[in-house]
């Protein structure tokens, strides 16, 4: 295993951000035009304000924090621009100015070119210094609309990301533990790390109860529905792509004669969290092939960094063996 850093996981902050990155030069008429996209989703103008954006030069984003920037604004005008009308007309191509750029950052980043779990939380929602005793506040930078249910949604989204931090370093302590044969150092992680889940548990009950069903079910739901339902579940075309690019989770798609090919990808979704991975991981936990399959498909969705962590974790980490073996030496 490697350090939490090398799987971009802070032992501050845990999967989330820490500071908003500066945007590139070259990426500030794409962020101009998503934060005045509210007002032109409303009067049905987005598609063509997208139409008009210059082209983007990739090859200025330098650091890991500056592609991830321009990942979620990507992704974020892409579901914008194909679910402007809603359900009753969403668009079927996704036009090369923003098509090609977000297909060479997805590549780069390991991830998928759609609006996904990164890019609505993880890249998007900052946590701000909070005193003792407050409940913790986020600068979040951008939502898909002017929705106010956005708000709960991604921030209690994101106190619970930000909890892993703490499990990130447990996990880390009995990686340690069991390299050492410290059964009483195991024993105390695995209590401290229930103490965790059990407080995420609350801080999901807490979205429950802040978020109003009616506005996700209808309004918030369309932007994360990605190219795999509805009127597009045969996927959506790629405008400029070839289609020999491909980023290896493309899903019944891009067979036959017709001509450019449909890309079809899953929408976001909480299970492209590391968390309840990284748990699984750890505790040598299994699942039934459609849960498995489905935990599989959803690592396609994450930054490379954070799917060669839960990878690394199955492949270094036995403590469920350990536990075995402690169990006959000593009954």
């Amino acid at each position: 295993m490697q350090t939490l850093e090398d799987y971009k996981i802070s032992p501050v902050t845990g999967c989330l951000l820490r500071q908003p990155p500066t945007p590139p030069s070259s990426l500030l008429p794409y962020k101009k035009l998503l934060e005045r996209s509210y007002s032109l989703l409303k009067t049905g103008e987005l598609r063509a304000a997208v139409q008009e954006l210059p082209t983007l030069d990739t090859s200025q984003f330098k650091t890991h924090e500056e592609k991830r920037l321009g990942h979620k604004i990507l992704a974020l005008l892409s579901a914008q621009y194909v679910w402007q009308d809603g359900d009753r007309n969403p668009a079927e191509i996704l036009p090369a100015v923003i098509a090609m750029p977000l297909m060479q950052l997805s590549i780069e980043l390991g991830c998928q070119p759609l609006l996904g779990h990164i890019d609505l939380v993880l890249s998007n929602c900052y946590p701000e210094k909070t005193q003792l005793g407050q409940r913790q506040s986020f600068f979040t930078e951008a939502f898909p609309s002017n929705e106010m249910n956005w708000v709960p949604f991604i921030e209690r989204t994101a106190d619970i990301e930000l909890m892993f931090s703490d499990a990130a370093k447990i996990i880390m302590h009995i990686i340690s533990s069991i390299r050492r044969n410290n059964v009483p150092m195991i024993v105390q992680c695995l209590d401290e790390l229930g103490d965790v889940i059990s407080i995420m548990r609350e801080m999901l009950l807490l979205l429950l109860k802040e978020l109003d069903p009616k506005a996700f079910y209808c309004d918030m739901r369309p932007f994360l529905s990605g190219w795999s339902h509805g009127q597009v579940s045969k996927g959506l075309v790629y405008e400029g792509v070839p289609d020999s690019v491909l980023t290896g989770a493309e899903e019944g798609c891009l067979e036959g004669n017709t001509l450019p090919k449909k890309r079809v990808y899953l929408g976001a979704s909480a299970g492209q969290s590391i968390i309840l991975q990284a748990f699984d991981a750890l505790l040598g936990i299994t699942h039934y092939d459609d849960t498995d399959k489905f935990f599989t498909t959803a690592r396609n969705y994450m930054i490379k960094e954070h799917r060669r962590f839960i990878e690394d974790l199955q492949r270094h980490v036995k403590l469920r063996e350990f536990g075995n073996d402690v169990v006959l030496v000593n009954y």
